[in-house]
């Protein structure tokens, strides 16, 4: 139709052109001087006055109800204009509220064809959801949200994907693909206002650190322990104001087995449920690797202190020092916490041990009130692989600078643990496998993972949420990495974080992070080869955390643990 229209129109003389404009109210165009000079461009401008008219017409239409008349005013238009992209995407709307929803997502996508715009991307996600093809609603909004991050629509869309998608799960199940696009609708939800950062202060506040430790306390508060810096960094214990995460503390401790400043070590909660106990161990000290055990207690009576301890066990069985293991407290039948440790740095090298300490408080006399602790006990002992070569298959590799983590019990599922990543015998021997380890049967197994898997890394920082593993930043071959990966352990399928460009988190590793029982995962210090940063930065998982336990894979074959 439109080469129809353009050749009648170059087919009339120039007098009957000009008759022609005005009669139809476009006088104006013989003004232009390009008219006297080509018919050609004149009989362009013929089309587009055209085309703008049906399009306004088309619009007026639409606001005013009238939508099968707006369709045939923007049809118009494109009969002279076919890759008019405003009057396709206007359109598609028209098409949206007719319930075209088909025709919604053709046009929509010439319109994306021809001019990449946030409407059609918006209004082709909106047609997808009505048919139900979520995977390609939801990366048509991801997409809308690179024009503008903060559009409060879209992300209303991405919410009204996951609850359709939980809704179902509770009924009658999803499938894998509705489900993979609910989980990638919630991240884009949760981390929508990307990291939030702050500075980190005190007097004295902690310096620069890396190679520090974070934990939270019974109170829900942050603190933190050890690191390096530029400086020296006295074994202090520091916490995080709970009405501001810029503004640290130093805690007063009592007490004289107090540890010496060093750096990565772990912290972990040991000893009964009911008491809070934390477990420093290893680390780098001004000696070098260090094996010493140091155990802090804290009573809402006393405050914290160093304790006492005591290893009955003969020297061969103490583990040989070491750093940047990995460390999981699991609460066991008896109550009592367990630190599991994995790997670490040696003097001969890197290690792929796998280590239990327990401990036993005994009270100072058998009565009711057991806080008054004279006497802690820690226990070693080691959960041994196999020695042939088809089980040594099924351990992982020695390592250092890996994460750890915990995964609850299941209704299909013991407890396990869950490793990523590390440093080989060599520095630049980096790894990005997965294993998980069964408790109760005390078996690895390697996960098959496939999807945005991360390039191999060290010193990272690892948090679980459900059955999900989310992993920040670390070492890679080339830098510093400041990318956050989610990975599904259900179906193994790794998953790039899509934090907002505009409010990222600088590269880091050797940092330490804690993620709080509201889902806020905080971020302190780290470093690069540049030297160790002072700042800190918070990422708010709370909208996926209240999703996740519905989102996650349940098995086919799935069975009930005995209680």
């Amino acid at each position: 139709m439109a080469e129809k229209l353009r050749s009648e129109l170059q087919q009339l003389s120039s007098v009957q052109l000009r008759d022609l404009l005005r009669t139809t109210g476009h006088g104006q165009l013989l003004q232009s001087e390009v008219y006297n000079k080509d018919k050609q461009v004149a009989v362009s401008k013929v089309e587009e006055q055209f085309a703008l008219d049906a399009k306004n017409e088309g619009n007026a239409l639409f606001r005013r109800g009238f939508m099968n008349d707006a369709v045939s005013a923007y049809s118009r238009c494109l009969k002279v204009d076919p890759s008019n992209a405003v009057c396709l995407s206007n359109r598609a709307a028209a098409y949206l509220e007719l319930k075209q929803f088909d025709l919604a997502i053709i046009d929509c996508t010439k319109a994306i064809k021809e001019t990449p715009m946030i409407k059609p991307f918006m209004r082709r996600a909106t047609a997808y959801i009505a048919v139900q093809q979520f995977r390609q609603a939801v990366a048509d909004l991801e997409a809308a949200l690179e024009f503008e991050p903060r559009n409060k629509e879209c992300h209303a869309k991405l919410q009204s994907i996951v609850d359709i998608a939980t809704d179902v799960r509770q009924r009658a199940g999803a499938s894998t693909e509705f489900r993979k696009a609910a989980i990638q609708a919630a991240l884009i939800v949760s981390v929508r206002e990307g990291w939030t950062k702050s500075a980190v202060r005190g007097n004295p506040g902690p310096a620069a650190v890396n190679g520090h430790t974070l934990f939270s306390g019974a109170d829900g508060r942050i603190y933190l322990f050890g690191g390096r810096a530029v400086r020296e960094q006295k074994p202090d214990l520091f916490v995080l104001d709970e009405n501001d995460n810029s503004s640290w503390d130093i805690i007063p401790t009592r007490g004289t087995s107090a540890p010496s400043s060093r750096a990565w070590h772990s912290t972990s909660s040991i000893g009964h449920e009911n008491r809070e106990l934390y477990c420093i161990y290893g680390g780098v000290s001004s000696r070098g690797e260090d094996s010493s055990v140091h155990l802090l207690e804290h009573d809402a009576l006393r405050g914290y202190q160093w304790l006492q301890l005591r290893c009955l066990q003969d020297s061969s069985e103490i583990p040989a020092p070491r750093s940047g293991h990995a460390t999981v407290s699991l609460v066991e039948s008896t109550g009592n916490r367990a630190v599991f440790i994995f790997g670490g740095r040696t003097k001969r090298g890197v290690n792929d041990q796998l280590l239990v300490l327990r401990c036993s408080s005994l009270p100072a006399v058998a009565v009711a009130d057991s806080s008054c602790v004279v006497d802690t006990t820690v226990v070693w002992s080691e959960i041994c692989q196999e020695k042939s070569v088809e089980k040594h298959l099924n351990w992982p590799s020695a390592r250092d600078g890996h994460s750890m983590c915990l995964l609850q019990r299941s209704e299909c599922h013991w407890p396990r643990l869950i490793l990523f990543g590390g440093n080989g015998q060599l520095n630049d021997e980096r790894m990005n496998d997965v294993w998980t380890f069964d408790v109760e049967k005390q078996l690895w197994t390697l996960l098959h993972c496939f999807g945005d898997i991360p390039p191999p890394r060290s010193y990272h920082t690892a948090h679980t949420i459900g059955e999900f593993l989310f992993v920040v930043g670390g070492r890679t071959a080339e830098s510093e990495d400041n990318t956050v990966y989610m990975l599904d352990i259900g179906t193994c399928e790794w998953f790039k974080v899509p934090v907002p460009n505009d409010h990222g988190l600088a590269p880091r590793a050797w940092h330490s992070s804690v993620l709080t029982d509201g889902g806020k995962l905080f971020v302190l210090g780290g470093g690069s080869y540049h030297g160790p940063l002072k700042d800190a930065a918070l990422l708010d998982l709370g909208y996926f955390q209240s999703k996740a336990s519905l989102l996650f894979r349940r098995h086919d074959d799935k069975f009930v643990l005995d209680k």
